[in-house]
């Protein structure tokens, strides 16, 4: 890879980071959450969670080993 691309891409994954970073520091409105099984169904999709967390680890593993590999 040429050095252009390579000081392009590195300075790309730096804000991303700073962004991600900055996103999850970020105040949000908390609200108290209602007992769910007093309504008798809960709602939302757990499994869902877990895949998108599971997804985002190993790309981050990937990116990581990848960049480790030089």
């Amino acid at each position: 890879m040429n050095p252009m691309r390579r000081r392009w891409t590195r300075s790309l994954a730096t804000g991303l980071v700073a962004l991600g970073l900055m996103l999850s520091a970020a105040p949000a409105s908390v609200r108290a959450q209602e007992d769910p099984e007093a309504e008798g169904e809960a709602e939302g999709r757990p499994l869902d969670g877990y895949a998108g967390t599971f997804i985002l680890a190993a790309l981050a593993v990937f990116i990581i080993g990848k960049s480790a590999r030089r």
